[in-house]
């Protein structure tokens, strides 16, 4: 039979690996350079201007519009756990309507790359491989 030191003692072990495993980095390991951040670029590959609004669950980047060959960018570190998300609604004109896209899914993304730069075409936003050095990874827009 447990007792209730050992019951204490097992419960506080599970806790720590707990907080150890979804906890976020810590301000010196940040300032350390031990964690990188994420950065996501998007780019108007389109002959019109873009009107483009991002956001993750916490974050609202704002609505941005983008000239021909416009771009912005924004910084993030990425959850312990695979969950971060950010997503876009982009339109134009001659769109039909807004058009979206999970422009960073961390379980897509994250061995990927780091510094995730896409393109958005009328066809859907196409991301930089470093391998073929060329915007070659596309996928449709979600809607």
């Amino acid at each position: 039979m447990r007792t209730a030191a050992a019951s204490i003692a097992t419960t506080t072990w599970l806790m720590m690996a707990i907080l150890l495993l979804t906890g976020s980095s810590t301000k010196a390991e940040e300032e350390e350079g031990l964690i990188e951040k994420t950065v996501v670029k998007v780019t108007n590959g389109l002959k019109v201007q873009l009107t483009a609004h991002c956001k993750s669950k916490d974050d609202d980047l704002g609505e941005k519009v983008l000239t021909t060959d416009g771009f912005f960018s924004w910084k993030f570190y990425p959850n312990v756990l695979p969950t971060t998300l950010y997503f876009c609604s982009f339109e134009w004109d001659g769109s039909g309507g807004k058009k979206s896209f999970n422009i960073y899914v961390e379980s897509r993304d994250d061995e990927r790359c780091t510094h995730c730069q896409w393109t958005i075409y009328e066809k859907g936003p196409c991301l930089y491989d470093g391998g073929t050095k060329v915007y070659d990874i596309c996928y449709p827009f979600d809607s």
